[in-house]
């Protein structure tokens, strides 16, 4: 009997990915400008590096990875994520990228074997699980090499609509990602800058459909009532330079 699917998953990431990862593959293809890796090109040199994209999802990031580096790994411990992004990848012909079963607390890869690590939208909040996975990527990565985890800026969890999501009093940098902040910067040393992306839908239903989907019925509402078709994100990239 087939699955229906609900109109919302509200905010419940750990079903997304398991669930439908569909549609977080049809959401994160919406396009954001400037997009990720043109933010990373700007101030990272990635050209002739090997690149492990850590949480790779379906693919999206690490096709886009590939395209300015030499090999990309991608890491997912997502069965139907990986299946996607292997489908995908065939399709594509693309040569430089392999995937590999893993989570970001234990990879199984060796001590320094790539030359740049990159996380992008790492879904880790707990304290001691981003320590790990800090340590896990300094273990992996070569000396010389780049560390490199792209996330939300505080305050901006789903971007310009965080608080439609949240609701008012859950604006706060310890709800939108401020944990990482302090960890990474605190404990680990890591550097940061910050960077605007706009992300357009191809219509009021679109966005519904992919966005709406995953963060709430709030947020579809707000969507349609506004005829809303976009959403402005602030990413922030911490880096460490081994």
């Amino acid at each position: 009997m087939q699955k229906t699917k609900p109109l919302t998953i509200e905010n419940r990431g750990d079903i997304l990915y398991v669930d439908y990862p569909e549609v977080y593959d049809a959401f994160a293809s919406v396009v954001k400008k400037p997009t990720m890796m043109e933010a990373l090109k700007k101030h990272f040199d990635l050209q002739d590096k090997v690149v492990l994209d850590i949480g790779s999802g379906a693919g999206d990031s690490t096709f886009q990875l590939s395209t300015i580096s030499k090999a990309v790994i991608g890491l997912e411990i997502e069965d139907n994520m990986r299946s996607i992004a292997l489908k995908s990848m065939e399709e594509m012909n693309i040569q430089n990228v392999s995937f590999k079963k893993g989570t970001a607390l234990q990879m199984e890869l060796p001590d320094q074997s790539v030359d740049v690590s990159v996380a992008i939208t790492l879904p880790l909040f707990i304290e001691d699980e981003i320590r790990m996975y800090v340590k896990e990527t300094i273990r992996v990565t070569k000396p010389g090499g780049m560390v490199i985890n792209l996330g939300i800026a505080p305050y901006s969890y789903g971007g310009d609509l965080a608080e439609i999501i949240l609701g008012p009093s859950k604006i706060t940098e310890e709800d939108t990602e401020g944990v990482v902040d302090r960890i990474l910067r605190d404990e680990f040393g890591f550097d940061y800058f910050d960077y605007e992306a706009l992300q357009t839908f191809d219509s009021v239903e679109h966005m519904v459909s992919t966005y709406g989907f995953i963060f709430g019925q709030q947020v579809i509402d707000y969507i349609r009532i506004n005829n809303r078709n976009h959403v402005n994100w602030t990413y922030r990239v911490h880096y460490l330079k081994k």
